[in-house]
């Protein structure tokens, strides 16, 4: 009850000031000084978090008075918690050490692996500068492929496109996702992108209706012609739609649904839907949980997959951000503060100063995009469909 009570007062102290407009970081002195004082981890550790929490995604923090002295007490913690925090912390004050000591940690292939991955995670999260070229080494690790893969999007760096595309055959169906995630962030990866369409290095379809769409809003003349020739287009008219669902229901007829393959719809479902949706557990939280759905009626499946603009929720309105380094994020806003915008993508979940965007527009589409079923077989769309109707989770497919 102390350490709450404790906990409580201090983190009012520094919190008040962060609700005005203006970032006011002159709580962060008073809270370095009770670090600085204290011994009990537990306590350490809440205002550790405390301070963490209000700064995520924070850039140009002042060190507070103290703060060297305090982080050199908490580095030999015995808590492996309040050491990492107060890493995080030294980083996001700008402490070049903190970043010397998890990059040699993170190229240590011999340390303990989750404390690697925690080093990652923190380098990414404050975005240290000039990462690129050591995020391209992890790529030569599968467990560290993923998280490297999405991390790039952040970067500027011209080499990326060629490193990523280098690899991609030996990828993952998910490493593939997060590669062409990150391919399809930046203007100058994405005529690459679509270049390594062209020649067949990426098949065409693994390019998601969604990324096309994302490559569409950067309103780039040379990357809107290489999409249509590559991919095809990407917005449909009102007629167009009305013969995709007068097709398809005639398609899906039960006995055609009664010979699907349900282990191949599921392993489609987590292809093409469950970056972004939710069913029996599994999948992303961008869009709806897809689990109590009306996904038995075959109408509101196609309605909904067909012409997802037609009726949107508006927590699931699409915000196009970019960055003032030429980033373009596509995703839901799902929390803001005075200082930060956090954006839930398909494969990623980030947080971004408000001093580093250019330009947020919230667009009147919805998130899901159309042509989910454009690169589909008619065979895979009877399997995606006959399994979104399933009453219980089944089985994937056994591994080849």
């Amino acid at each position: 009850m102390r350490i709450a009570l404790i906990s409580l007062t201090a983190a009012f102290l520094f919190a008040a000031p962060l609700l005005s407009a203006e970032p006011d970081d002159s709580g962060l002195d008073a809270l370095t000084e009770v670090l600085g004082q204290v011994e009990d981890a537990a306590f350490q550790l809440d205002l550790l978090k405390g301070m963490h929490d209000a700064l995520r995604g924070r850039k140009q923090v002042k060190m507070p008075r103290g703060w060297k002295a305090t982080s050199a007490r908490l580095r030999i913690s015995q808590s492996v918690e309040v050491r990492e925090k107060a890493t995080i912390l030294a980083l996001i004050f700008g402490d070049q050490a903190a970043a010397g000591r998890l990059r040699k940690a993170l190229l240590n292939r011999s340390a303990n692996f989750k404390l690697r991955r925690r080093a990652l995670a923190a380098l990414v999260e404050t975005h240290t500068p000039n990462l690129a070229p050591l995020l391209f080494r992890l790529l030569d690790e599968p467990e560290f492929r993923s998280p490297a893969l999405q991390a790039l999007g952040g970067y500027s760096h011209k080499a990326t496109p060629s490193v990523i595309l280098k690899q991609y055959a030996v990828y993952r169906d998910d490493e593939k996702a997060d590669a062409i995630g990150a391919l399809a962030s930046r203007a100058e990866y994405a005529l690459q992108l679509l270049a390594a369409v062209e020649r067949g290095t990426v098949p065409r379809n693994d390019l998601t209706a969604f990324t096309a769409r994302q490559l569409q809003a950067f309103g780039n003349e040379r990357i809107n012609k290489k999409l249509a020739k590559v991919w095809g287009k990407v917005r449909r008219t009102s007629k167009i739609k009305a013969e995709l669902m007068k097709r398809y229901k005639a398609l899906l007829r039960p006995n055609y649904l009664a010979e699907a393959d349900l282990a191949n719809g599921r392993r489609l479902f987590e292809r093409t839907c469950a970056s972004c949706h939710r069913m029996y557990g599994v999948g992303g939280q961008v869009g709806p949980d897809l689990t109590g759905s009306n996904r038995k009626n075959l109408d509101y499946v196609l309605e909904n997959v067909l012409d997802p603009s037609a009726l949107i929720n508006k927590d699931y309105k699409l915000t196009l951000i970019v960055t003032e380094d030429g980033r373009l994020l596509s995703g839901i806003v799902s929390a803001q503060t005075a200082d930060t915008i956090t954006v839930r993508m398909p494969n990623q979940l980030v947080v971004l100063a408000r001093e580093s965007i250019e330009r947020m527009q919230v667009s009147e589409i919805s998130m899901m995009p159309e042509g989910a079923f454009d690169k589909l077989a008619n065979d895979e769309v009877r399997d995606l469909v006959a399994y979104l109707k399933t009453e219980r989770q089944t089985p994937l497919p056994a591994k080849k």
